[in-house]
């Protein structure tokens, strides 16, 4: 918990003390979590604490996400720690398509590393070989960008 004692003094001359409080914490393992572990809430607890930078402070951005190395017991959380879960696998075979306004040009890839939603990863168009590199849809497909 901080504590900051504040004085305040307003135009009508009257001089007003106040002690503000706020408390930080952080999220740490509540047991050691191995690499590809989705994490649920009675994986992690929360503890008083000063977060350092990086260090991850409620649980709603723990909630889901995957671990990209093994965290030990009682080490708080990083978001470098996180990742979203896989939904692509490599070599996998993946619908790929690009829009632009009302055109959808669909196709079918497969998946030169594995991604999980948001990350951008690249594919190899099986019809004309070519690689583009596209973000992972929720759903597991990739949209391809210009």
């Amino acid at each position: 918990m901080i504590r900051k004692s504040v004085s305040l003094f307003c135009i009508a001359g009257i001089s007003l003390a106040a002690t503000l409080a706020a408390s930080a914490a952080t999220v740490e393992a509540a047991r050691t979590l191995h690499r590809g572990t989705i994490i649920n809430s009675s994986d992690v607890v929360i503890t008083p604490n000063s977060p350092r930078r990086g260090q991850i402070e409620t649980l709603h951005d723990v909630v889901g996400k995957e671990v990209r190395s093994t965290l030990r017991e009682g080490r708080p959380i990083r978001y470098a720690d996180l990742r979203a879960p896989i939904l692509v696998e490599r070599n996998q075979l993946v619908d790929i398509f690009y829009r632009a306004g009302s055109l959808i040009i669909r196709g079918e890839g497969r998946a030169l590393r594995q991604g999980g939603s948001g990350e951008r990863i690249r594919v190899m168009n099986l019809d004309s070989r070519i690689v583009v590199s596209g973000r992972v849809t929720e759903s597991g497909q990739i949209e391809v960008n210009r």
